[in-house]
């Protein structure tokens, strides 16, 4: 008893923490499990509950391609965090495909990377993206995969169900600013005020020489600041999503957007609370016949407070002082 007790607590403590502790009449650790009673079977005949420990979840940190892309924006200097989503969905494509002869999955990374930054206009060169890669891709290599990229890309469906979020041609400053709502999570009367700001920037021709994504960034300072969103968002969660500089986004939004400001806060007063005008031909309510003889109650009078009773009340009390009153007089 004593050697197989001495084999158990050798065993690892996660092995030994699954079993049931020793019975408290022979010290054994023998014991018959019924899983579905929750019980435990010792020789001697004790039984004692016990039930197995659930095993702990494993906490799952993400994963090796999410590392990846993140160092690699931080290496090109800030890319936007919709477009490494993008990179992220095209890339789980290209490493499906049967056709990807001669890719490698660190050269189907960068490719979709490359192909996820042209749809925004945001051009790195094949010098650039190789150089953040420590040269661990060729430029043959890279050229391989980005056809194998383009060949998946191209059978992807167009429209609402499509598997990239981002559209086949660089987004214009609605488009942009309707990712960058989508990533910061600004919903509803905030999407629709920043999309009639959007909107309303176009008409008026600011930011012409700025970048739409910048712009688009701008945007999205300007609305929650002033219409704050229960969940407060900085200018510098702006910027990081939109892999930009702070100081980037608060120029634009200083330059381009501040000198017209009341005119955009009017649109996007418009977007949140709309303002029907009002309507002059609908017809008056109807004015109810007075010569129609009204309802009586017929409502039980009790002793209780109600209105009969109490009106009845004061009629009594009322005559009676009344007729008291006429009585002095004679």
């Amino acid at each position: 008893g004593g050697c197989a007790a001495a084999r158990l607590d050798r065993r690892p403590a996660s092995m030994a923490a699954a079993q049931p502790p020793p019975c408290s009449d022979c010290g054994r650790r023998d014991f018959e499990v019924d899983a579905v009673a929750g019980k435990a079977t010792c020789r001697c005949g004790l039984e004692m509950p016990w039930r197995k420990p659930a095993a702990k979840a494993a906490k799952k940190g993400p994963p090796r391609i999410q590392k990846w892309y993140a160092e690699m924006s931080k290496r090109l200097g800030g890319v936007p965090a919709f477009v490494i989503k993008d990179a992220q969905r095209v890339y789980s494509l290209g490493i499906k495909d049967p056709n990807r002869r001669g890719c490698t999955d660190l050269g189907l990374a960068l490719a979709s990377l490359d192909h996820a930054l042209c749809k925004i206009s945001q051009l790195r060169t094949r010098a650039d993206l190789l150089s953040a890669t420590a040269h661990r891709v060729s430029p043959e290599e890279l050229s391989t995969c980005s056809a194998a990229i383009a060949r998946v890309t191209r059978s992807l469906p167009k429209g609402r169900g499509a598997a990239v979020p981002v559209a086949p041609t660089t987004p214009t400053l609605p488009g942009f600013v309707s990712l960058m709502c989508a990533e910061l999570r600004l919903r509803g009367g905030w999407a629709k005020a920043a999309e009639a700001v959007a909107a309303r920037v176009l008409e008026i021709g600011a930011g012409r020489d700025t970048h739409a994504l910048t712009l688009a960034a701008a945007v999205c300072v300007l609305i929650v600041e002033r219409h704050p969103p229960k969940d407060k968002v900085l200018p510098e969660n702006i910027a990081a999503a939109a892999g930009l500089g702070e100081a980037a986004v608060i120029d634009s939004y200083t330059m381009d957007l501040l000198p017209h400001l009341q005119e955009l806060l009017g649109a996007s007063e418009q977007a949140i609370l709309p303002r029907a005008p009002p309507r002059l031909s609908v017809p008056a309510p109807p004015v109810p016949d007075s010569s129609k003889p009204r309802p009586v109650s017929r409502r039980r009078k009790g002793r209780g407070g109600g209105p009969a009773s109490a009106s009845a009340g004061a009629v009594g009390r009322g005559g009676g002082e009344g007729l008291g009153v006429a009585g002095c007089g004679d």
